[in-house]
């Protein structure tokens, strides 16, 4: 079996020179947009075909749709040609192999036909101006991801630095929630490992789930929650089926008394919390009956227990039942 899935993971042959042989997936966040968008834009124009009610996708899908798009170059207005390109200098890191093309430049990349890897910085920041006042974003840190044969990683870890806190309740915005900490300083950790082959994934992942199709804010899962840990599952046996299953472990914020202390340390009695249990399940069944048109039905549901069931890691399940 092992033997036969290697074969599977062989050459795929297109029309550019020396270009990634094996299937090997990373997803790309939800919160770096623009790609989404830019591909959304030009779904929308006919120019390529996508699923987009659910997401993160792959680098490798991405990649693949950027090469649909620059084979139809000739479709796009000079804005759309020039983001394709500055797209290309990134995502095509997953098509060509070496160095020896016009990439962006990475604080450390490394690429034969065994291994990958790419290392760079996070230095960004947002400012917000009006009547209200002012508001600031600004974040700092690095990340990585890299493939070994049919696997693939990625960790960024990244110091956060908002004020004031936009995604509180206080303010209608679009910003990610879920800030438990005291202050406008917290830190976050993303990534996981997959494992790959020719008409699937799997990984146990720290991410965040986007289901639905939206232009301000997914109806289903919205990808404005931080990332919490999950096991996923990607398939697409055939053009006109895929499939899509993940169980997550979610921070109920809900303190279990019974099993919370106090703890006495350098600083001082500190009261050590421990919350109850909180668990998420889902799937998405999406058709493709003719070109242009997806279907897509599944269910979810959230639920809290000392321990998870198993029941809710059967993919195909009616999680309601």
């Amino acid at each position: 079996m092992v033997r036969y899935i290697k074969f599977l993971s062989l050459l795929f042959l297109i029309n550019l020179p020396a270009v990634l042989v094996k299937s090997q997936e990373v997803p790309h966040p939800v919160n770096n947009y623009g790609i989404y968008d830019f591909l959304d834009e030009l779904a929308n124009e006919g120019i390529v075909e996508i699923n987009s009610a659910v997401k993160p996708w792959s680098r490798l899908y991405i990649a693949r749709l950027l090469q649909q798009v620059d084979e139809k170059r000739d479709q796009l207005n000079r804005r759309q040609s020039d983001e394709l390109d500055f797209y290309l200098k990134d995502f095509g890191k997953e098509l060509y192999q070496g160095k020896n093309w016009n990439r962006r430049i990475d604080l450390f990349y490394y690429k034969d036909t065994l291994f990958s890897l790419t290392i760079n910085p996070i230095l960004g920041g947002e400012i917000f101006l009006n009547s209200s006042g002012k508001a600031t974003y600004f974040r700092n840190g690095a990340e990585a991801r890299g493939y070994i044969q049919n696997w693939g990683f990625y960790a960024s870890l990244r110091d956060n630095h908002e004020k004031p806190l936009l995604g509180r309740p206080d303010y209608l915005t679009q910003r990610e929630g879920g800030h438990i900490k005291e202050g406008t300083d917290w830190s976050e950790m993303q990534g996981g490992v997959t494992w790959s082959w020719k008409w699937g994934n799997a990984g146990l992942v720290k991410d965040r789930q986007q289901w639905g199709n939206n232009y301000n804010g997914a109806n289903i899962f919205g990808g404005n929650t931080p990332t919490f840990i999950q096991l996923r599952l990607h398939l697409n046996p055939v053009k006109w089926f895929s499939f899509d299953y993940y169980h997550g472990w979610l921070n109920s914020m809900v303190v279990d008394s019974a099993r919370s202390y106090w703890v006495t340390n350098s600083y001082g009695p500190r009261y050590r919390k421990v919350y109850h249990k909180k668990y998420i399940a889902a799937n998405m069944f999406s058709f493709t009956p003719v070109n242009h048109l997806i279907i897509s039905a599944g269910n979810s549901i959230v639920y809290t227990d000392r321990h998870f069931n198993p029941a809710y890691l059967v993919p195909l399940f009616f999680y309601k039942s």
